[in-house]
């Protein structure tokens, strides 16, 4: 039956369902009515045998089971039973006419919630309320344990996975707790395993004990201690390795009691020192590749006064005379001299490729001379050059650095008396060739192959794996920079090349590196050029040059081609001297590099204070190089040091024709 609603202190949204174990109708109708005086809205169904119990546990969903003790054909322990196994929070309370204290006790025992006497069902209210407050009361203590529970879990599951090592311990440096990324260090560490119990500076290599002591003594003084460390596998662990980690101990504080333990973190930071490691052998590869360029320019203004001096030299001598080929000689040298600054130019600036029409013959012979003299009188060097190879276009000073990185490789690799073997080629890839190198792109065609080998130490196939990735050195520490091979690999893939390395341990290795031809004319050849007097002059140059022999070498030429020629050491020196003569200067020959006040300055002050008058930059830097440090505007007339007095002369009647051509008046 339902009730109709009655305000009570137990009222709530939904009406109780009550479900009434009773075989006497009149003993239900009684409960129902208690019900009803206490204020209790519900809804009653009764059932009297055990199937039908069983039925409306389901079907009904009682919130409350009331139970009669005895029944003919069924008891209340076994509802008892069915209940906690069926609906274990459903409030269950015993109702009979005579129960002693003995059965009251076990009904209690098993579940019950409470039990009442058909004579005093005054209770029945309160009591329904008191058992539903109780079962409340365990849901929410079953809720938040449960959550309890899962907040455990997730701590637990983020503390075992986590790649950061977790340790806390007491105050006596027993482990009372551990995450298994621990267990794993110290088993790399020591060999052996760490399990809660055991004490860690027990555990701990014998040669750290003393240092750990006295971090763990500030830990326990409520001081936070970090710091990093280089670690050796031990035995049976990670023997032969070296990784770095980093250590942290805090303080763990109970406010009563002070400090009562410590957690201990450890990281392994070998990646980020490797990174880092990387970083400073970067800078000071950079800071290598600006002196470079400073030595060679510096040497490039030695080789200007040199070669300058000797061609005045080797004009006094007549024809025959033996000192002019002993001289000759010197000049060659020198100019050989001049070709090596230029390649330490090209390593020292980053530059964008600047490709052009190559024979990939004349480069390897153009740089024969350096590769030897980079591999050492130890190692035999081997050039097999294919006769008929055709062209490539490519960066010229990158192709030259692509062949020092793998000398320089392989010197470090050859035990003495090793042979190095540059060897070219024409090479067809078909379909079959492109088949076997499955995961690369390449396009089919003809292409000229550029082999280097070695007799070298040989490589792994995890070496090889790894070779063209920067920063990757199987060098100790100090003697590689883990980027020469990256090198070659980023010039060729940007000439449209591809590298592949052949290597097998303690035989040597080959790199093969595929070029595409392509069917542009041969560059014309380049021979000595035949001695051409430049045209000779009578306009007033302006000589600025810092390098007083430099200096001297040009105000000769220009004096012996009829110029008069006036000097300054700097910018600054120059503007005056413009000031004192006047109009009469119709050139400035400026080096750009110098103190005070250097080339391009004066020439923004010459453009606006002397527009008439042009400028003639010289630099022991390369065109580019001034360029790009922004030391000139792309456009700007430059002559690159060292000269010839002929190279010179040519180039100062060049501009000044040029700008006489230009000039309004022609004058």
């Amino acid at each position: 039956m339902t009730v109709p609603e009655q305000p009570s202190a137990g009222n709530g949204a939904e009406p109780l369902r009550i479900l009434l174990v009773e075989d006497v109708a009149m003993d239900a109708e009684l409960v129902e009515y208690e019900l009803a005086r206490a204020g209790i809205r519900f809804t009653a169904r009764c059932v009297a045998t055990r199937e039908g119990f069983v039925r409306e546990l389901i079907e009904f969903g009682p919130d409350v089971i009331l139970s009669d003790f005895s029944l003919p054909s069924f008891d209340g322990m076994t509802a008892l039973r069915l209940a906690r196994a069926a609906a274990p929070a459903v409030p269950f309370i015993v109702v009979t006419g005579s129960i002693n204290e003995e059965t009251a006790v076990g009904c209690m025992r098993a579940g019950a919630a409470d039990y009442l006497l058909k004579n005093n069902l005054a209770r029945i209210g309160p009591a329904i309320e008191a058992a539903l407050e109780r079962e409340r009361a365990r849901a929410h203590q079953r809720h938040a344990e449960d959550a309890l529970r899962r907040s455990e879990a997730n701590l637990r599951a983020i503390f075992n996975n986590t790649l950061q090592d977790f340790v806390l311990l007491d105050r006596n440096g027993t482990v009372l707790t551990l995450n298994k990324a621990t267990s794993d260090w110290v088993r790399w560490v020591t060999g052996g395993d760490l399990r809660e119990g055991d004490v860690l500076p027990d555990c701990l290599p014998a040669e750290i004990r003393g240092e750990w002591n006295a971090f763990f003594a500030r830990a326990l003084a409520n001081e936070t201690v970090t710091f990093d460390r280089e670690v050796q596998g031990g035995p049976h662990g990670g023997e032969g390795q070296s990784r770095w980690f980093e250590a942290s101990l805090l303080p763990v504080v109970d406010e009563p009691q002070g400090v009562i333990g410590v957690c201990l973190s450890v990281l392994d930071v070998s990646t980020r020192k490797r990174t880092e490691d990387h970083l400073r052998r970067a800078e000071r590869m950079e800071a290598v590749g600006r002196l470079a360029g400073g030595v060679a320019h510096e040497v490039n203004n030695m080789m200007t006064v040199i070669l300058g001096f000797g061609d005045y030299v080797l004009r006094s001598f007549e024809e025959g005379d033996r000192r002019r080929s002993d001289l000759q000689e010197m000049l060659k040298a020198a100019g050989r001299a001049a070709d090596v600054t230029r390649q330490l130019l090209a390593f020292s600036r980053q530059q964008m490729l600047q490709p052009r029409v190559l024979d990939l013959n004349v480069v390897v012979r153009g740089i024969e001379v350096m590769l030897r003299r980079l591999l050492g009188e130890t190692h035999q060097v081997e050039l097999r050059l294919h006769p008929r190879l055709g062209h490539i276009r490519a960066d010229l000073s990158q192709l030259e650095q692509v062949l020092i990185n793998l000398a320089l490789n392989a010197r470090d690799a050859m035990e003495r008396d090793g042979r190095f073997t540059v060897e070219t080629g024409v090479a067809e890839l078909d379909g079959s060739y492109l088949r076997r190198r499955s995961g690369v792109s390449i396009v089919p065609g003809r292409y000229a192959l550029l082999a280097v080998s070695d007799t070298g130490v040989g490589m792994s196939p995890e070496t090889q794996a790894r070779i063209f990735e920067p920063f990757f050195t199987t060098k100790t520490v100090g003697q590689g920079t883990g980027l020469g091979l990256s090198t070659v690999y980023g010039v060729v893939k940007q000439s449209g090349g591809y590298v592949w390395v052949y290597s097998e341990p303690g035989i040597g290795t080959t790199f093969k590196i595929y070029l595409p031809l392509i069917d542009e004319p041969a560059p014309a050849a380049v021979g000595e050029e035949p001695r051409v007097t430049p045209a000779r002059g009578s306009e007033t140059v302006l000589v600025v040059e810092d390098e007083e022999t430099v200096r001297a070498l040009a105000c000769r030429v220009l004096e012996d081609l009829g110029y008069a020629v006036l000097e300054a050491g700097n910018g600054a020196e120059a503007l005056e001297r413009l000031a004192e003569v006047g109009g009469a200067v119709r050139l400035v020959v400026s080096d750009v590099v110098m103190p005070v006040m250097g080339g391009r300055e004066l020439g923004e002050r010459l453009a606006s204070e002397h527009p008439s008058v042009p400028i003639l930059y010289m630099s022991g830097y390369t065109g580019d190089d001034v360029v790009q440090r922004g030391l000139l505007a792309p456009s700007a007339p430059f002559q690159q040091k060292p000269f010839t007095p002929e190279t010179l002369g040519r180039k100062v009647r060049e501009m000044l024709d040029g700008h006489l051509a230009l000039s309004p008046d022609g004058a």
